[in-house]
């Protein structure tokens, strides 16, 4: 009986172990292995800043920087998510000029803490959490709910 008790506890800690294991597949590589376009976006916008790490998982690449922005690259090295540190702006300049004079009027002394490519445009969080969605061009679709 103990036997049994012992086998299905040892069974159970296995399957525990498997289930636990890491799926990722984050492959570290060396930030002048990134692509072109991912290193000049970071000494674009990122000039005083140094890159911490860098892993590629799939068809994405993510970066960390000294500062503890994390950036996001496709396969070829174009920007998908721009995160900064809870209380941080990201740069301004990668993407459409119309967001920023949309956020100065409607949300004046704002900032964007985090932005990302989506499939309607841009998707937006603002310092204070709040989550816009602007299209292509950067017009004003709405504020996000979700």
């Amino acid at each position: 009986m103990w036997k049994k008790i012992l086998l299905g506890l040892v069974a159970v800690m296995g399957l525990s172990l498997v289930a636990c294991s890491d799926d990722d597949k984050d492959e570290p590589i060396a930030a002048e292995n990134l692509p072109a376009a991912a290193r000049s976006f970071i000494s674009d916008y990122y000039p005083s800043t140094y890159v911490i790490s860098a892993n590629l998982d799939d068809n994405e690449y993510e970066v960390v920087l000294s500062n503890g922005h994390i950036l996001d690259f496709d396969r070829s090295g174009v920007w998908q998510d721009v995160d900064a540190p809870y209380g941080e702006s990201v740069p301004n300049g990668f993407y459409p000029s119309a967001i920023d004079d949309y956020i100065s009027v409607s949300y004046p002394g704002n900032g964007i803490n985090e932005i990302s490519k989506s499939s309607r445009g841009y998707e937006v969080e603002l310092l204070t959490g709040q989550d816009l969605d602007f299209d292509r061009e950067g017009a004003f679709l709405g504020v996000d709910v979700d």
